[in-house]
């Protein structure tokens, strides 16, 4: 006689598999992250990430006159930054299982992935955010074709042709759909369109994204606003991280000091991506990083704990990674009014 063990129907490498294949699914912003993997197995827990500086153009020289060329001093900046785990855990009694009613080991599967995805594409957008590559027009504008080509000019390419994807608020969509210029994705051959993108419109693929950011706070030493503890109270002056981050593009801490944008001021800070090197016939290298850049440790881990005096089961699932802006000059932040 065959008999359903617990194993059977909680099983951690199954569902760690199925929950890693979900959470690539789900994920908006990750797919446009290079993956390093040189981390997995070997020891230690930060990475520093190289930046090559240009050592500037050829100069002529003529070897009779007997002079020697003059040398350029090779320069370098650095990201150096450690590892982390973002990790999720959902308790089932076994009386829910019992019941019959759903499928609640279905359901904690689905939720650890969204859980998962959701941190790993909010860690990549804290480092899109991190760019200093800014476009904003002299009168802020809701976005456009025109507004896109100004922000897409800001890369300086030397190359037609090359790919990039900007991600837009869905409250943005209404505004680009109406744009004559907006080709939607059903006007391209299968296969061609980026996945996920609704359409294209001045050389950039056009992706939806909740996470893109309504910039209603912005940092600055002299702000009038103080963040507070989560513990603190909220005044005019006074505002807790989990009210103002959401809606600022620096990375905050207790004590920082922000302003308040004025609400016809406000503006939806959208990341454009440079999706190739600068020239689309090489590879990524050393010496041309991607824009974004994962950096995983261990991939996503399930694990199962039984408590039989509580009859309850804890599933957990954690992933160690961190996340880089690799290439400044691969992403632009452009500003479009609200």
């Amino acid at each position: 006689m065959s008999v359903t063990k617990l194993n059977d129907i909680i099983n951690p490498q199954v569902m760690g598999d199925m929950i890693e294949a979900k959470t690539v699914a789900l994920c908006k912003l990750t797919p446009y992250a290079k993956v390093d993997t040189t981390l997995q197995g070997t020891a230690g827990d930060t990475k520093t990430v190289p930046s090559w500086n240009y050592v500037g153009d050829a100069e002529d020289f003529d070897p009779e006159q007997g002079n020697e060329m003059q040398t350029a001093k090779l320069t370098a900046s650095s990201t150096t930054f450690t590892i982390k785990c973002a990790g999720k855990s959902i308790s089932i009694y076994q009386t829910a299982i019992n019941s019959g009613l759903g499928n609640p080991i279905g359901q904690a599967e689905t939720q650890l992935s969204k859980s998962i995805a959701g941190k790993v594409d909010n860690d990549v957008l804290d480092a899109a955010y991190t760019g200093t590559n800014i476009y904003a027009a002299s009168t802020l504008a809701a976005v456009s074709y025109d507004g896109i080509v100004d922000a897409n000019a800001k890369f300086e390419d030397e190359e037609d042709g090359i790919e990039k994807v900007m991600f837009i608020n869905p409250a943005q969509e209404a505004t680009l759909l109406k744009d004559d210029d907006f080709l939607s994705a059903d006007k391209f051959t299968s296969g061609v369109a980026v996945n996920g993108a609704i359409g294209k419109i001045a050389g950039c693929w056009i992706k939806k994204s909740k996470k893109v950011k309504l910039i209603q706070y912005e940092k600055a030493e002299d702000g009038t606003i103080t963040i507070v503890a989560e513990n603190g109270t909220e005044s005019s002056t006074a505002k807790k991280l989990s009210t103002v981050q959401p809606y600022c593009q620096a990375k905050l801490g207790v004590g920082d000091k922000v302003n308040s944008v004025a609400a016809a001021s406000q503006y939806y800070l959208c990341p454009i991506i440079k999706l190739q090197p600068d020239n689309p016939e090489t590879e990524y290298t050393e010496d041309e990083l991607p824009a974004l850049t994962i950096f995983l440790k261990k991939d996503t881990q399930v694990d199962h704990e039984w408590f039989p005096k509580a009859q309850r089961h804890d599933i957990t699932a954690a992933k160690y990674y961190g996340v880089a802006l690799t290439n400044d000059a691969k992403i632009v932040l452009a500003k479009f009014k609200k």
